[in-house]
C-alpha cells in the first residue's frame, strides 16, 4: 500500500526501483531484517502500480470510433438511456490504427436507439469527463475504472459485431426482473441491489435515505451478503459429512457456491474480498489447517491490489476492509469477553456488538465521503441486518426456484419494504443524524487514535500472558 501511495505522489526511476527491489529482496532472504522487508515491499508496490498504469487513454471531447461491449440493459430515462459499457478498442475517425483499452464507460444514447446488454458494437461518439476531474465522486469512478461519459452520435447508426454475449450477472438480473414481474418500486430496487448487485433501479431519494440512516452497506452487495450465503450453504449441506469423504465435497461445493454468487453479482470489490476470506476459511476446514482470520484479511487485501492497485483509493474497498479489520481486531475479542451460558443471548449480543464496532470503524471515513454522521444507525443496524438476511435468502431462492416465485415474491417484497421503512424512520431522526463533513486531517487523526488504542490493548493482553 505504501508503494502504491508513493507512485501516486512521486515519480521515481523504474530501473532504480527494480534494482532496489532485487537488493532488498536478497537482503531479506540472507539477513532477515525488517528494514529489508519494508524496502522490498515498498518497491514492489510502486512497480505494481507502474505496471498497471494505463499507457494510453482515449482523447476526450472528440469524436471517436469505438468498439464497446454493452454490460447491462440500461436505465431508462425520458430523453436518454444510460448503459454500462466497456471500451475494447478506439481510433480517430480519420485514422485506421486501433488502440486497445479496457476502461468502463457510462454510455448515453437517445430513446430511438434500442441497445441490449451483452451486445458488441462499433459506434461513433465522444468521451467526456465526469463533471470536474477533481470532484470526489469523479475520482471514485476513476478508481473503479471508468473513463468518463460516452455520448453516441445520434446521426450515425451503431453497427453490431460478433463476439457479444450476456454475462452471468446480466442473465441473473433479467431472471430476477421476471420473477418480480418487472416491478420498479423501491422494494424491488433493494432486492435487485442485495441479490444480484444491480443498483440501476435505486432512486436518488432512496440512496440519500440510506446514506442518512447509515444503512448504505445494505444496498452495496458486500461481505455481509456473502457471509449470509456462506452460513446458509453450510447449514443446507450439513448432511454430506455423513458419507465417506462427504466433508470434502461439502467444502468444495461451498467454495463454488460462494464464487458463483460473486459472479452473479458482477464481481464487486467487497464481495470478492469476502469470497477470498470464505475460501481461505473453507480451505482451512478442508485441509484441517489452523485458520488465521487476520492473515486471511490481509491476503484478501493483497490479492485485490495485485489485480488492480487503484482500488486502494476506492471508497468501497476502504470501507469494506476497515469494517472487517475492526470486527477481527476489536469485535470478536469483545464478543468473547461478554459471552455467557445462554447460546441465544450470545448470538444476539455478538450481532449487536459486531454491528456497533463495524459502524464506529467506518463512520469517520463515511462522514468524510458523504458528509453525514448517522448516529441512530449504529443502534438500529442489527435489526436492519436481521431483516436484510430474509431479503437475501428469499432473493436467492427466488432465482434458484422459479416454480416457488408466487410464494416467495410477496415475502421478499414485504421484507424489503420493512428495511426501506426502517431506513426512512432512522433518517428522519434529525437529532441523531448530524450533517458534518470532517477534514482529511481529522479523519486521519481519528484512525491513528483507533490504531494506538488497539496496540495498547494488544500490549496489555501480552503482559497478562
Amino acid at each position: 500500500m505504501g508503494g502504491i501511495l508513493l507512485h501516486r505522489y512521486l515519480e521515481l526511476p523504474v530501473i532504480g526501483l527494480i534494482a532496489l527491489f532485487v537488493v532488498a529482496g536478497l537482503g531479506s532472504i540472507l539477513y532477515q531484517r525488517v528494514a529489508c522487508y519494508v524496502v522490498a515491499l515498498l518497491a514492489a508496490g510502486y512497480l505494481l502500480a507502474t505496471w498497471h498504469a494505463t499507457p494510453e487513454l482515449p482523447p476526450r471531447e472528440r469524436e471517436l470510433k469505438m468498439v464497446i461491449n454493452v454490460l447491462d440493459d440500461g436505465v431508462r430515462r425520458p430523453r436518454t438511456h444510460r448503459f454500462e459499457a466497456r471500451l475494447k478498442q478506439w481510433c480517430e475517425p480519420t485514422d485506421s490504427v486501433w488502440h486497445p483499452s479496457s476502461g468502463r464507460l457510462w454510455l448515453y444514447s437517445d430513446t430511438l436507439r434500442v441497445l441490449r446488454g451483452g451486445e458488441r458494437l462499433l459506434v461513433e461518439g465522444r468521451i467526456d469527463p465526469f463533471a470536474e476531474d477533481t470532484a470526489s465522486w469523479a475520482r471514485q469512478l476513476w478508481y473503479k475504472g471508468y473513463l468518463g461519459r460516452c455520448y453516441l452520435n445520434p446521426h450515425l447508426d451503431t453497427q453490431p459485431l460478433e463476439g457479444g454475449s450476456a454475462s452471468l450477472h446480466l442473465r441473473a438480473t433479467r431472471a430476477l426482473d421476471e420473477r418480480l414481474q418487472h416491478r420498479t418500486d423501491d422494494a424491488a430496487a433493494l432486492i435487485h441491489a442485495m441479490t444480484v448487485g444491480n443498483r440501476n433501479l435505486i432512486s436518488s431519494t432512496l440512496r440519500a435515505t440510506y446514506a442518512r440512516s447509515g444503512f448504505s452497506h445494505l444496498m452495496a452487495l458486500s461481505g455481509l451478503h456473502v457471509g449470509m450465503l456462506f452460513l446458509l450453504i453450510n447449514l443446507v449441506l450439513w448432511w454430506l459429512p455423513l458419507f465417506h469423504r462427504g466433508h470434502r465435497l461439502k467444502h468444495l461445493l461451498a467454495i463454488g457456491a460462494v464464487w458463483l454468487f460473486v459472479a452473479v453479482a458482477g464481481f464487486p470489490i467487497s464481495a470478492i474480498r469476502a469470497a477470498v476470506m470464505c475460501t481461505l476459511l473453507q480451505w482451512a476446514l478442508f485441509s484441517s489447517a489452523p485458520y488465521r482470520s487476520v492473515n486471511s484479511w490481509a491476503a484478501a487485501a493483497l490479492l485485490l491490489l495485485l489485480y488492480e492497485p487503484n482500488w486502494l483509493f476506492d471508497i468501497s474497498y476502504q470501507l469494506s476492509f476497515l469494517a472487517v479489520g475492526a470486527i477481527l481486531l476489536v469485535g470478536l475479542p469483545l464478543c468473547q469477553q461478554v459471552r455467557g451460558r445462554y447460546r441465544l443471548l450470545n448470538y444476539l449480543s455478538d450481532a449487536f456488538l459486531i454491528s456497533i464496532v463495524a459502524s464506529l470503524a467506518t463512520m469517520p471515513l463515511a462522514a468524510y465521503r458523504f458528509g453525514v454522521w448517522p448516529l441512530a444507525g449504529i443502534v438500529m443496524n442489527p435489526i436492519a441486518i436481521f431483516v436484510a438476511t430474509i431479503v437475501v435468502a428469499c432473493g436467492v431462492l427466488l432465482l434458484l426456484l422459479p416454480p416457488l416465485a408466487p410464494l416467495l415474491r410477496p415475502l421478499t417484497l414485504m421484507a424489503a419494504d420493512w428495511v426501506n421503512q426502517l431506513s426512512a424512520k432512522v433518517a428522519s431522526m434529525t437529532a441523531l443524524v448530524v450533517d458534518f463533513r470532517p477534514s482529511g486531517l481529522l479523519v486521519t487523526a481519528i484512525y491513528l487514535i483507533f490504531l494506538l488504542l488497539i496496540l495498547l490493548l494488544w500490549c496489555r493482553d501480552a503482559k497478562k500472558m
